[in-house]
């Protein structure tokens, strides 16, 4: 009976009891997980009669959103209030852009206020005499390439930030390097540049540099600014110079791989030391006046995080093991403690350079998308949304009630893991959400948008469902649990509309039926990536491709396709000839496709011969009707490195590889702008 019932209320929170991989067996979720995941809801399940009383208590939860007093629409569709009304009241109603309307109500088969349907977009405001209903009023679908191209296609690169060569990096990419490189696709025709997550990550522990992992993702890792968007021309240098940073920091760009328990700590000695310049040096009152208006509007949400980032060093300080906050002094767990508020007092100047440093970083994000769209971008950058953030971090403190905690966001088992995957990683609570009228679902949206033409979500599907794993347990032993997709997905369409972006949502792996078709229809771009567009025989032929979705040949986690190719991913671990003779395999499948399409003639090139296979690939996808093409800086140059290998951490240098040459020297060679050619023409200086 227990077991029934635990299963009853699984289901009721969200959660499956049963899932299916990716061979099609049904699985069962234990009820270990069941409970885990349960408990993280809030609701306890020991016995039977706590299984009973938590059923009856979701009965009366399954209100809790009408106290958010929020609820979301589409244009053109009526409006059901999370209140009861009657029809034919009158209802006065503020638009977004501060148009007052009256309104009157219409019928309703349950009782609760229905209204008329908007025409215009936004976060619309109803009065009632018991308070005022947000309702977020979003457009049909998601603003697309499309639509910013008058339907013409067009293509983008993809490159991660921390690879790009720039002056006085110290050894990590910046945004001058992406303004550098933006600068020059531009001019090759190029609508969108795509880079890598730049949420925040942890100042004190360099160590910690997985760009999916951050601590929170409403701001950003300060180790990506570009002073130079902000100081005067030669004050960088000169700092450099004066602080006796240079030998280190050319000794430290020079090297292929990014050391980033060097490097970082390098980086930060100039940005304080441009802090401390900042107020004190005469030339720089402009700069020092913007920094001042800054520091006096930051927002609560930036001073808790900055109030984080200083306590967590001073903890780690205190004990090396204090990493996640739960292990911080217990005074310090509440971020609304008094003992935390006397501490920001006691460190005011530590907590302003933070500040400090998010205004730089997003000031020189700013510059880097600026720079796109004047040399003609249709979109200009394409931000990367991380799907969790990590427990340990910024967010997870100061935000407690948001998140859920004891389970950790995920992969079952699939082509890129036979055993599933764990990331460490939190969200947000499907119940905090609705309890709190989405607001940081919205905030971590604009966070990502406010500097960018558009924005790739990652693994999209955790706007549907996310498989969520209990701490402790295998990532086989987890199960998946619902979220408002509806509600979510008419957010992100009024963001995109808002920004004018573009959304981009990487829905590879295991996927509920009709997910792509779902996605289609909200506008959002899903990705066709050619490794992955075969059965055992073929290819699927360019020509059948989605034309709303986003073609690529490959992404940050699969290599290349010359090292595919090559082979260069195959290490000599278990049964190396039987991948080699797979591989044999499969490039015969590949140079078949090539040939069908015409775009290949004679002997398949031997593996070490890559630049063929890669300029056919470009080729193949330019022949796909997908409006928007999305190559890999990888495949632009024809190299083999591999940023990320998913399933390892230390075993591979993964997000620590740089490429060769000054970022905005990339695509000057005359091989690069080849392959380029086949995506679109060059645009020039314009």
């Amino acid at each position: 009976m227990s077991d029934d019932l635990l299963r009853q209320l699984a289901t009721r929170a969200g959660i499956s009891p049963e899932w299916t991989d990716q061979a099609g067996k049904l699985h069962s979720v234990s009820p270990g997980t069941l409970r885990a995941i349960l408990a993280a809801f809030g609701l306890e399940t020991h016995g039977e009669g706590e299984l009973r009383e938590a059923l009856a208590a979701g009965e009366q939860r399954a209100n809790a959103a009408a106290e958010a007093r929020f609820t979301t629409t589409r244009i053109g569709q009526i409006v059901v209030l999370p209140v009861r009304g009657e029809a034919g009241s009158r209802v006065e109603i503020t638009l977004e852009a501060g148009e007052r309307r009256l309104v009157v109500a219409l019928e309703s088969q349950n009782g609760m206020l229905t209204l008329p349907s908007f025409d215009i977009p936004g976060y619309h405001t109803v009065h009632l005499p018991d308070g005022d209903v947000t309702v977020a009023a979003a457009p049909e679908r998601c603003t697309t390439f499309a639509d910013l191209n008058d339907g013409r296609p067009g293509f983008g690169l993809a490159a991660q930030i921390y690879s790009l060569r720039s002056p006085h990096d110290g050894g990590i990419g910046t945004f001058a390097g992406v303004a550098a490189l933006g600068r020059k696709a531009a001019r090759l025709g190029a609508d969108a540049l795509a880079i890598s997550p730049v949420h925040a990550l942890y100042g004190a522990s360099p160590s910690h540099f997985s760009p999916y992992s951050p601590s929170t993702r409403l701001f950003y890792n300060p180790l990506h600014a570009d002073p130079e968007a902000v100081f005067p021309p030669g004050f960088v240098a000169a700092v450099i110079a004066e602080e006796g940073l240079g030998g280190t920091m050319e000794a430290l760009a020079a090297e292929p791989l990014i050391d980033w328990p060097l490097a970082s700590p390098l980086r930060q000695r100039l940005l304080h030391a441009l802090f401390r310049r900042l107020r004190e040096h005469d030339a720089l009152a402009t700069q020092r006046a913007a920094f001042e208006q800054a520091l006096a509007e930051a927002s609560p949400l930036l001073r808790s995080h900055a109030v984080f980032e200083v306590l967590h060093a001073s903890e780690l300080l205190r004990d090396p093991a204090a990493w996640h906050w739960r292990g911080w002094q217990e005074v310090y767990r509440d971020p609304d403690s008094v003992e935390v508020a006397a501490f920001a007092e006691a460190h005011a100047e530590e907590i302003e350079y933070q500040i400090f440093l998010q205004w730089l970083t997003g000031r020189s994000y700013g510059q880097a998308q600026q720079i796109c769209r004047e040399g003609g971008m249709k979109v200009g950058l394409i931000a990367d949304l991380a799907i969790g953030m990590d427990a340990s971090g910024s967010h997870a403190w100061s935000r407690q009630q948001e998140v859920l905690t004891g389970l950790s966001v995920g992969a079952p088992p699939d082509y890129y893991s036979a055993e599933g995957q764990s990331w460490g990683l939190t969200t947000f609570s499907p119940r905090g959400l609705a309890a709190s009228g989405y607001a940081p679902f919205i905030e971590t949206l604009r966070a990502s948008l406010r500097h960018v033409g558009g924005i790739r979500i990652d693994h999209v599907m955790g706007m549907s469902r996310l498989w969520l794993v209990p701490e402790g347990a295998s990532a086989v032993d987890g199960a998946y649990v619902a979220f408002p997709a509806e509600t979510m997905f008419r957010l992100i369409a009024l963001e995109s509309w808002r920004h004018r972006a573009v959304v981009i949502g990487e829905d590879l792996g295991i996927l509920p039926d009709g997910f792509r078709g779902y996605l289609r229809g909200q506008g959002v771009a899903g990705l066709r990536v050619l490794r992955f567009e075969r059965d055992d025989h073929s290819y699927i032929p360019p020509a059948d491709w989605d034309p709303a979705a986003a073609a690529l040949t490959t992404t940050h986690d699969l290599v290349p396709t010359a090292g595919w190719w090559a082979g260069s991913d195959i290490d000599d671990g278990e049964q190396p000839q039987a991948l080699q003779e797979q591989r044999a395999w499969d490039r015969g499948i590949f140079w078949g496709s090539l040939e069908r399409e015409g775009l290949v003639q004679g002997e398949r090139p031997a593996p070490e011969e890559t630049e063929p296979v890669v300029d056919a690939a470009i080729r193949y996808i330019a022949r796909s009707p997908c409006t928007l093409k999305l190559l890999a800086i990888e495949d632009a140059l024809a190299i083999r490195t591999q940023p990320n290998v998913p399933g390892t951490t230390t075993e591979k240098p993964n997000w620590r590889h740089r490429l060769e040459g000054e970022a905005g020297e990339l695509l000057d060679d005359a091989k690069v702008r080849e392959r380029l050619a086949h995506l679109g023409p060059e645009r020039g200086e314009g």
